[in-house]
Order: C-alpha cells, then sequence, then structure tokens
C-alpha cells in the first residue's frame, strides 16, 4: 500500500503518513488497528506487538527534557530501547563509558559549544549511562582504538580518572571493552566511528549510526547494517581480548607518556 492510499484509509494528510513512518508522529490505537487490521493484514500477535511499540512510544522519554536536536533525541531514545549495543571507537573512549571530566573536555574543544551547551550535552551522557546498570542493563560490547587510549594517557587532566573508570567498567559482567592495538596496521575500521543496536523480542530490526564532525545519522537499510555487522565482528577478531586489553588500559594508567 502506497503512503497516499494509507493516507486515504485513514482520512488524513499524506504528509501525516510520512511524519508517522519516520516516528515523529505515534499513532492512536485506532489509527493502529484500522491500517493493521483491515489495510495491512496483520495477524494478532503482529497487531499485539507494534501496539506495546505504540504505547512505548507515546511516552516522554526522559531526554526530553534536554531540548535536544531531533536527530540526536532519536539516537539516544534508540539507544535506550536497545537490548544490546556495539560500538567502534577510535579516537575516543566511547560515550557510555566516558567520566564527566573527560566528557566536558572532549566538549570544551570545541569552540562551537558554549558553556550551557556543554552542561547540557554532559548531562545527557551521563544520564544515557543508567542503562548499564540496574534490574535489565544493557549489553555493552565495545572496540577500541589503542590511539583513543593514548590521546586519553597524553591528557593529564582527565586521564588518571578516566582511564581508572574504563578499567573498571570493563570487568562489569555485562560489558566487553577490547583493545585494537596499532599493531593490527590498516583495518576495515578506518573509514570511522559507528554502534550498532540490538532491541528485545525482535520487536525492531537492528539499527545502527554513524559519528562524523558536525552530526550524526541513523541507518535502518539492513543491508547496510548487515555490512556494518560484519565489520564490527571482524574487528573485535582482531582486537586483544578481554584480559590483554585490560592489562593495556592499566599500562597506560601506570605509565601515561608511554
Amino acid at each position: 500500500m502506497s503512503p497516499v492510499e494509507a493516507a486515504a484509509a485513514l482520512k488524513c494528510s499524506r504528509p501525516r503518513i510520512g511524519h508517522i513512518e519516520k516516528g515523529r508522529n505515534v499513532l492512536s490505537y485506532a489509527e493502529l488497528f484500522k491500517l493493521l487490521k483491515h489495510h495491512y493484514g496483520a495477524d494478532d500477535a503482529t497487531i499485539s506487538a507494534l501496539e506495546e511499540l505504540r504505547e512505548e512510544g507515546s511516552k516522554r522519554g526522559w531526554w526530553s527534557s534536554y531540548g535536544l536536536p531531533e536527530r540526536l533525541a532519536g539516537i539516544v531514545g534508540l539507544e535506550h530501547d536497545a537490548s544490546s549495543i556495539r560500538v567502534l571507537e577510535l579516537e575516543m573512549i566511547p560515550g557510555l563509558l566516558q567520566t564527566e571530566e573527560y566528557a566536558a573536555t572532549q566538549y570544551s574543544l570545541d569552540d562551537h559549544w558554549s558553556a550551557k551547551d556543554i552542561q547540557r550535552r554532559v548531562a545527557v551522557r551521563m544520564q544515557r549511562q543508567q542503562r548499564l546498570g540496574g534490574d535489565d542493563p544493557v549489553q555493552l560490547t565495545c572496540v577500541v582504538s589503542e590511539a583513543a587510549l593514548v590521546r586519553c594517557a597524553r591528557h593529564q587532566p582527565v586521564a588518571a580518572g578516566q582511564l581508572a573508570q574504563l578499567m573498571d567498567r570493563a570487568q562489569w559482567p555485562n560489558i566487553e571493552v577490547r583493545i585494537l592495538p596499532f599493531d593490527v596496521g590498516l583495518h576495515v575500521g578506518s573509514n570511522g566511528p559507528f554502534g550498532l543496536w540490538s532491541f528485545p523480542d525482535n520487536l525492531l530490526p537492528d539499527a545502527a549510526y554513524q559519528e562524523y564532525a558536525v552530526g550524526n545519522d541513523v541507518i535502518d537499510d539492513q543491508a547496510a547494517v548487515s555490512r556494518l555487522a560484519r565489520l564490527f565482528s571482524k574487528l573485535r577478531s582482531q582486537a586483544l581480548g578481554t584480559d590483554e586489553s585490560l592489562a593495556l588500559i592499566a599500562e597506560l594508567a601506570d605509565k601515561p607518556t608511554r
């Protein structure tokens, strides 16, 4: 069914269908049921699963009070809903593992951000980390370039606290940290950092995101997501084991000017 036909079925405008498809608008139960049952031919199990998602989608997330740009708010929302997250970082410690001081320093390096912006962004980053604990913690797997560790170790004001926290978090049962050493040489992740999300009960397909200097993009094309998943698996296999990675972090913490 085309968007025009869907709009006719709901007796609404074509742009409203577009907003619904992009996650900007939430359907009412009546609209959802009408489309699924009478037009899309969905079975009862699918209707039930999507109604559960609809109810969740109608709730305001904690991030809504921070005035984040729409695209970033969407990324934080997806991260919040994920059951597992895979992250490749090349130059920075992964955001979910950063200390407050490290995050603030990283933002302050870019004169685009005001002091108020930095305070808000850091607060969001710290709140995001709540998903690592609690009764239903997210499973986090990180592949981090050795370059990110060395740069952190050389920045003395934040090095000790950040490396200590990284060592602590790397030993949590739901967190895996593997360091991609310089000895690997050129690798398939050189084009930039990215992350992958998987969701509980397969209610949503896997999704990914990529970051760049002036923004970030969510990727939901399944061919592209699958390709990134393959790249991540290859990089993880090239990285040091968890014990070796922990030892390297400890070595840099002890000898930051190595």
